[in-house]
């Protein structure tokens, strides 16, 4: 483990700069690779095929799809009882 640094000003404005583009570049290739597949079936670069996650994504998206349609006939079956 390495000590702290004695730089009491913190760190330079370029090392920032770096570690955030670091940190950007990282969280794109996350979301192309795990968010976009698990969450919405979209796979741009086949990696989530690989390891399933595109398959999930579609899953959760055909049973949004689902709840939604329950959802709406459920409201259109409390209509009509309304009316009756």
């Amino acid at each position: 483990m390495t000590a702290p640094s004695q730089n009491p000003e913190g760190p330079s404005l370029a090392s920032l700069r770096r570690a955030s583009l670091v940190a950007v570049v990282i969280a794109a290739v996350l979301v192309v690779t795990a968010v976009l597949p698990a969450e919405y079936g979209v796979d741009p670069t086949g990696i989530g095929r690989r390891i399933g996650l595109t398959q999930m994504g579609r899953l959760k998206q055909e049973l949004a799809k689902e709840a939604i349609e329950d959802a709406r006939a459920d409201s259109v079956a409390a209509a009509a009882a309304r009316a009756t």
